[in-house]
């Protein structure tokens, strides 16, 4: 999270990113105005090895285990994917499905319908997964990727989970007492590898995920690494933010 926002404060001077990445260990990432303590049990997370993280995007809780997240990062008016938020999300979205039909799965983007959040008494929403968002990347009707966007100085930034295995589900054993029975999570969403026939070669999925947004934005990627202030950047955000425990877990104004 801290490299993202890294890269989004230097896209003026670095030019459009697609970053891809997995979690090490698993961990639960919240909207970044959500409140932690009411979506997840902190003590269950501890005890299952689950780090707890708030985004700097919003939306909804994710468990980051079993997939791959992506994170595409331009200026507002980039030629390619900027203007206003729902067109961004479709262009992105006609990328990413164009990246996993390279993968050999057809996967189709649908417009959605977004609906409200619907907290209990506890204060719970439903998770990410049991969602729908302006554009939903789906495989067999049913939500493969979710995303998530932030705006910010002329900037933008796109990041979302594309689930690979089951143990996304799993992020219902983390809620609190009362916190189980969101039947959508499961019947909202599929993995990866449902659809090609077992488990998922990481590496190449990065690989077609690029090209998919090469040939979809028309652009040409290349390889790249961090640069001296990125790094020095997202090691100060992670000191001052996103590896503070207390930080993650204060409500955002």
């Amino acid at each position: 999270m801290a490299v993202d926002e890294a890269l989004l404060e230097g896209v003026g001077s670095g030019g459009p990113v697609l970053r891809v990445y997995t979690w090490a260990p698993p961990a639960v990432s919240f909207g970044y105005g959500q409140h932690p303590w009411r979506e997840v049990d902190l003590e269950k997370c501890r005890a299952a090895g689950v780090e707890v993280v708030r985004r700097l995007t919003g939306g909804r809780a994710v468990l980051h285990w079993e997939e791959l997240t992506y994170s595409a990062i331009c200026p507002e008016d980039d030629p390619q994917c900027g203007g206003p938020i729902g067109y961004t999300y479709r262009r992105l979205g006609e990328a990413l499905v164009e990246g996993l039909r390279l993968f050999g799965v057809d996967a189709a983007l649908e417009r959605g319908q977004p609906r409200s959040p619907r907290p209990r008494a506890t204060g719970l929403s439903e998770p990410c997964f049991s969602s729908l968002a302006r554009w939903e990347v789906k495989c067999g009707g049913r939500k493969l990727i979710g995303s998530a966007q932030r705006r910010v100085r002329g900037a933008i930034l796109q990041h979302g989970s594309l689930l690979t295995g089951g143990r996304h589900r799993r992020l219902l054993e983390l809620r609190p007492e009362g916190g189980e029975g969101f039947g959508r999570l499961d019947e909202g969403s599929t993995s990866l590898d449902q659809w090609c026939g077992g488990s998922v070669d990481l590496g190449r999925l990065a690989g077609c995920l690029a090209e998919g947004f090469g040939r979809s934005l028309g652009v040409a990627l290349r390889s790249g690494h961090l640069s001296r202030a990125e790094e020095a950047r997202a090691a100060e955000l992670m000191e001052l933010q996103y590896g503070d425990p207390a930080w993650n877990r204060a409500v955002a104004n």
